[in-house]
């Protein structure tokens, strides 16, 4: 059997042990304890980042028609002014065939009216 007072000191030693224990337990819970209201606001701004991010996802999904008909609308376009270009193109080359037949036509005219003057100049000089 112990001495009754020997058992006591060390049931007191046990619990100031634990009682030392315990508030070092408390003092580096202390820390944590402030970051749960840090934890709280980034858990409420998480939230509001996915809906947010839902609502541009959703208006992304409604606009999605309308570019894939603007874009078959823009290609149309395009396959149409390079069309117009090709016709201008063709026109411009007609042009310039057109204007040397013109100036073919007034240049032969030229030569042959000056060629008829200089035979007729050397006739009426050969008949004086």
């Amino acid at each position: 059997m112990k001495p009754e007072g020997v058992g006591d000191v060390t049931d007191v030693n046990t619990l100031v042990s634990l009682q030392v224990a315990l508030a070092r337990i408390e003092e580096t819970l202390k820390p944590l304890a402030a970051l749960v209201p840090s934890v709280a606001e980034v858990r409420d701004t998480s939230k509001e980042a996915l809906a947010c991010a839902q609502q541009v996802k959703d208006k992304l999904t409604a606009l999605e028609p309308e570019w894939a008909s603007t874009r078959e609308m823009a290609e149309t376009a395009l396959r149409k002014a390079e069309e117009a270009l090709e016709v201008q193109r063709e026109q411009a080359e007609g042009r310039k065939w057109m204007k040397r037949a013109f100036y073919g036509v007034i240049i032969a005219s030229s030569a042959s009216g000056l060629v008829a003057a200089v035979w007729a100049g050397f006739k009426l000089a050969a008949m004086k």
